[in-house]
């Protein structure tokens, strides 16, 4: 077959077994790299997204050996970030200051606010001023038209403040009793007590200008009681008596014959204050009535007018007002504060006049108004009597068992009559003789005040009786001034209130921005996390799929590399 083209056998099996030979390493190769990618392929996806989704928990220790913990799972991280998110918001719009007046409005037994209430601080001063008068004689012989007056002081004391009974009413408001005594402190006198000064018998011309309207027989027995006892207008008296220890044989004589007729048998100037000074106190407290209205008086003795006043002639009510332990919250500079004091036995207006800083805390100042005791134009006047009072001068006889009282600021400082109108020798002064309160404005916490007012004796038309009292008709003589000074807080006090006020806020801000922060990292590192699992979670379902394909053409090319050898 040679001849014929056929290829020698040989040749045929070589080049076929060449040929095959070349078939099969080509398969054995291409097979093994198949193999090899397809291996490393799916190492390299198992391994990333292993490694990506076990970032995403966070080995914590415990009990001595490796644990996962449900709270290291990005669900709970992702929770604790909304949440830590809300609450920064949250804290934004409700400030803790803002908490924290929230919560001082209940006045909850236990806390501060409530306990420094309870139990106020000793930091009350009353210093007393006398006036004794320096030529009577002279006066009574015509040699002088006016009385001259020495002032005499001060008698310091302390200011005792006791509130007890506490009732918490179901109308959001708070009934208490509210006591005030003084405490004399020998270590603050230099004032001998026992000294002599010349006053007037306020007994005796308080009895007659307080029977002035009396019937005609009245005023007679009582006239004929001052000629029997020879009663003078004008007595020595030491400091302590003419404070503590006012008494006249005339006033002794007219309360055994008619008692019901004769208001008081001490007329000492202090005792006459304090012998009457344990009060029942109803204020408004609970979110109900609002920071403006916090903590202001609602009934006094049960009432809502001021005591001793006919509501239907007298406008003027007592609610709106403060004892000054407690201020409304959040005071601006155009609230008006009214103060109550019994002493005065009126509402005392304080406008705002400056910002100061004590103790580091930022204050408003708030000043008594300097027409607090003019007379009333354009309603009716409940501090004025008859004849009228000039300006400067109010009615204090309500409060007083109708004693014939006016109040004025010392010394006649203010007022539409000159100073030496009534009497010489008053040296008035803005700094010394007005009245003011150093308010924190957010928690309306008293820092500083200064209360002073000058307790007058009126006089009335005594023409009917002897000469000498005649001489003192329609006067109005000074008989002694009172400061009430709360000269500053505790420290502990002082420290919470510049926390509150002034550390707190900042810190506070501080916190909320933090937390938003951390908790939109919690939030974007768990969502961002999650997403590149998801993403590896793709890929290796992709990997599989292609990977079940890849294994067909594995076993095929196997099978025919086995084939080839």
């Amino acid at each position: 077959m040679s001849e014929g083209g056929t290829i020698p056998e040989d040749c045929t099996t070589s080049s076929s077994g060449s040929v095959r030979s070349e078939d099969s390493d080509l398969t054995k190769h291409s097979a093994t790299d198949s193999l090899n990618s397809l291996l490393k392929n799916k190492e390299t996806y198992t391994d990333d997204c292993t490694d990506t989704c076990m970032d995403m928990k966070v080995e914590c220790e415990g009990e001595g050996e490796s644990k996962r913990r449900t709270c290291c799972y990005p669900i709970v991280q992702c929770v604790w970030g909304v949440l830590l998110i809300l609450l920064s918001i949250g804290s934004f719009i409700f400030t803790p200051l803002d908490f924290m007046l929230h919560e001082k409005l209940n006045m909850r037994p236990g806390l501060p606010p409530y306990e420094w209430w309870i139990d106020p601080p000793d930091e009350v001063k009353l210093r007393a001023y006398v006036f004794n008068i320096t030529n009577h004689e002279r006066f009574l012989q015509g040699l002088d038209e006016k009385l001259n007056v020495q002032e005499i002081g001060p008698v310091v004391y302390l200011e005792k403040l006791l509130h007890s009974n506490v009732t918490f009413n179901d109308n959001s408001t708070m009934t208490y009793t509210a006591k005030r005594f003084p405490i004399y402190l020998p270590d603050e006198n230099q004032l001998d007590l026992n000294a002599t000064i010349t006053v007037p018998n306020v007994a005796v011309l308080g009895m007659m200008s307080y029977l002035y309207n009396y019937p005609y027989i009245v005023r007679a027995l009582f006239r004929g009681l001052v000629n029997l006892h020879r009663a003078k207008p004008f007595v020595n008296r030491t400091i302590y008596e003419y404070l503590w220890n006012f008494k006249d044989p005339v006033l002794e004589a007219s309360s055994n014959l008619a008692p019901g007729l004769v208001p008081v048998n001490n007329a000492g100037m202090l005792d006459r204050i304090y012998a009457d000074f344990k009060d029942e106190m109803t204020v408004k407290i609970g979110p109900q009535w609002g920071h403006e209205e916090f903590f202001q008086i609602n009934r006094f003795r049960g009432v809502p007018q001021l005591p001793g006043f006919d509501p239907d002639t007298c406008p003027d009510r007592i609610f709106g007002s403060t004892e000054g332990v407690m201020y409304a919250q959040r005071l601006t500079k155009q609230a008006v504060l009214q103060y109550w004091r019994k002493t005065v036995c009126k509402l005392m207006p304080l406008y705002f006049d400056s910002e100061l800083t004590i103790d580091n805390v930022p204050l408003y100042r708030y000043n008594l108004s300097e027409s607090a005791f003019d007379r009333i134009t354009n309603r009716t006047d409940c501090y004025d009597s008859e004849p009228s009072l000039p300006a400067g001068i109010s009615d204090a006889s309500k409060c007083y068992f109708n004693f014939p009282m006016v109040v004025s600021f010392p010394h006649f400082y203010t007022g539409g009559l000159p100073k030496d109108y009534y009497v010489t020798g008053l040296k008035p002064d803005r700094l010394k003789h007005n009245s003011w309160v150093d308010l924190e404005p957010y928690t309306g916490t008293p820092f500083r005040a200064v209360a002073r007012l000058q307790s007058n004796l009126r006089v009335q038309d005594l023409s009917s009786y002897n000469s000498n009292f005649a001489k003192l008709s329609n006067q109005v003589v000074p008989l002694f001034w009172a400061e009430y000074n709360q000269g500053g807080l505790p420290d502990g006090i002082k420290w919470t209130i510049f926390f509150i006020v002034v550390i707190l806020p900042p810190l506070s801000l501080v916190l909320s921005i933090s937390m938003l922060l951390f908790g939109l990292y919690l939030l974007a590192k768990n969502l961002y996390m999650d997403s590149s699992c998801k993403h590896c979670l793709k890929a290796m379902l992709l990997f599989k799929s292609n990977n079940a394909s890849q294994n067909k053409i594995l076993t095929f090319e196997s099978e025919t590399f086995l084939k080839a050898r």
